[in-house]
């Protein structure tokens, strides 16, 4: 088990209450680069989408850097799954990466970058987190 993770190397394989999260399939998508693939919680897959990780959790919904590929370029946005219904819910602006911190007080902080130099957050205040 990985004891720091990051979105080059990070568990493809964790429990969050009676959850049960699978990354398989991981490709990096540039040499040295972050490591993104399919998803599975509880054995079903999350269709669609390509994840990064890490990811975060608060028991109800589950946080993680989706890879989104545009005709000018790629990226990452924050996918919020409910653990529930797995409904996807794709949040924010692309970002060349997505490196996900905490969640405290209605948000979810993340970095920009592998050297957590530039921060960023999403706020969720007027939803259910």
């Amino acid at each position: 088990m990985i004891q720091f993770e990051n979105p080059i190397q990070f568990n493809i394989k964790k429990k969050i209450g009676n959850n049960e999260i699978v990354y398989s399939k991981l490709i990096e998508i540039s040499q040295g680069g972050p490591e993104i693939g399919t998803m599975c919680i509880n054995g079903k897959q999350i269709e669609s989408y390509r994840f990064g990780g890490p990811f975060l959790s608060d028991n109800e919904y589950l946080f993680a850097p989706v890879f989104i590929r545009k005709f000018l370029g790629s990226g990452f946005k924050l996918a919020k799954i409910n653990l529930q219904t797995l409904e996807v819910k794709i949040i924010g602006k692309t970002k060349n990466l997505i490196f996900l911190d905490k969640i405290e007080n209605g948000q979810v902080y993340f970095f920009e970058d592998s050297d957590k130099t530039v921060s960023g957050y999403y706020t969720f205040k007027n939803e259910m987190i």
